[in-house]
């Protein structure tokens, strides 16, 4: 339910994501973002920042990616349409919708999010968050550094900063990029 998430998740990270090989961008997600979180009578809850909708949504992509094994050639399209496709409130049909069409198991998803497998994922997701000091989201590490620089240059056009920035050979989709456009 993060905005910004959404906008860059969405218009940035997914077509890139699916432009590039796997060697040039490595993508990890922590959906888990501005919340906090406390320990209750041995379980774990949350409040997030945008409301319980958006630590419902953090919870089936903690679920999925824990089910897809982290591998984001599996998550990033369910992570990408879950995205597109929730509306306030209507995570579960989005689940629904989402998981239907990517490989990923609704069952899994749902069991993990009704026991405490769920709590403990966002668990681990708090601690990676905190780990990283983050400061909002979304929070864009390259080569393991975030900076101001990172962050608005790839904020702003996340395929570009990865061509310009990338030191392997050019990947085709970046050669595409420097094409001029014929528009007619």
């Amino acid at each position: 339910m993060c905005p910004y998430c959404r906008k860059f998740i969405t218009t940035q990270l997914y077509p890139a994501f699916t432009a590039l090989p796997s060697s040039v961008l490595n993508v990890t997600i922590v959906p888990y973002g501005n919340a906090r979180e406390r320990q209750r009578n041995g379980s774990w809850e949350f409040a997030c920042q945008h409301g319980p909708v958006e630590c419902l949504g953090n919870l089936i992509a903690a679920c999925a990616l824990n089910y897809t094994s982290y591998q984001a050639e599996d998550y990033m399209p369910f992570i990408n349409c879950m995205e597109v496709s929730t509306t306030h409130g209507q995570e579960l049909s989005a689940l629904h919708k989402c998981a239907a069409s990517n490989n990923v198991s609704e069952d899994d998803v749902l069991t993990c999010m009704k026991g405490k497998d769920g709590g403990n994922l966002m668990h681990e997701m708090a601690l990676v968050t905190e780990a990283a000091k983050v400061h909002y989201v979304p929070w864009i590490v390259v080569n393991g550094q975030h900076t101001t620089n990172i962050q608005n240059s790839a904020y702003k056009g996340l395929m570009g900063f990865i061509c310009k920035t990338y030191s392997g050979p050019q990947p085709t989709a970046c050669k595409d990029l420097s094409k001029p456009q014929v528009v007619g």
